[in-house]
């Protein structure tokens, strides 16, 4: 009985291999190394601010922008939030909006758009501008071609820059001159309200118009330049016109007797004169 034994080949000496646990190591220490590194990039030094720049600012200084936002020459501009700086800048009044630009490695750019001026008020030796919201913006010598703002049971230690004025008349005239049709913002030189809360223009030409209160008030204002190009077309010397009624304009021509406070019998114009039937004049006694 014969035994086949296989002969043995030759093989190549095995590879010797490093242990698991030092190549896990190795991968731990690199990657400690890569984020000691991803850590440290944006606290160098290369990108610390040199420079932040306001842009559009008026009333509000620089300075006191800067110091509302919370930002300054060494801040990294990685650190910089633009969002929570926007909110910070929106808690002054006198700012409508802002944005916030960095640009890298080392630009900070502040771009502000601050509520504008619509109307002054007298306070103190000076007059305070008010935005159409009622927020006292800045204070200047003269009221600077704006129309003038005259509320009645007004305390002029209230006009306090940087706030919204807590007097309601205040802010309905302020609210009156800023929402004015663009071809009368050259025409009216006062708004007042009275303690009542009625408003009443004032024009260039001396022409008195009633408004009555804040209700329907945009509607009323946009029928006051129709009406006075009707008027001028038919060359009426006229000294008020009442806006008060719902879709009636009330005409007190120069010399005819004052008009009653609330319309009672009120006579339409005949079409004769021309005057649109919305037109409306005083009977007389």
């Amino acid at each position: 009985m014969s035994v086949v034994v296989p002969v043995p080949q030759d093989r190549p000496p095995e590879r010797q291999r490093t242990p698991v646990s030092v190549r896990r190591l190795a991968r731990f220490l690199a990657a400690i190394l890569v984020l000691c590194g991803v850590a440290a990039f944006p606290a160098s030094a290369f990108f610390d601010l040199h420079s932040v720049t306001v842009v559009g600012n008026a009333a509000v200084g620089a300075d006191e922008v800067l110091h509302r936002a919370g930002v300054g020459p060494g801040l990294s501009a990685f650190r910089v939030n633009a969002w929570e700086i926007r909110a910070r800048l929106l808690k002054d009044p006198r700012i409508e909006d802002a944005a916030v630009t960095v640009v890298l490695p080392s630009r900070l750019q502040v771009l502000i758009r601050e509520r504008t001026p619509v109307a002054a008020i007298a306070a103190g030796d000076g007059y305070v501008l008010l935005s159409s919201e009622g927020v006292a913006l800045a204070v200047r010598d003269d009221p600077d071609s704006l129309p003038m703002l005259v509320v009645d049971r007004f305390d002029p230690a209230e006009a306090t820059v940087g706030t919204a004025l807590p007097s309601a008349g205040a802010r309905l005239g302020a609210r009156i001159a800023g929402t004015l049709p663009e071809s009368m913002k050259d025409r009216v030189v006062a708004v007042r309200v009275d303690a009542s809360g009625e408003a009443v223009l004032t024009l260039r030409d001396g022409i008195s118009v009633r408004l009555g209160g804040l209700g329907g008030i945009a509607d009323r204002l946009e029928m006051l330049p129709q009406a006075l190009d009707a008027i001028a077309e038919r060359g009426l010397r006229v000294e008020s016109l009442d806006l008060r009624v719902p879709g009636n304009i009330v005409v007190q021509q120069v010399g005819s007797p004052a008009s009653p406070a609330l319309p009672g019998d009120r006579e339409e114009n005949p079409p004769a004169r021309g005057i649109h039937p919305v037109m409306h004049r005083p009977s007389a006694p």
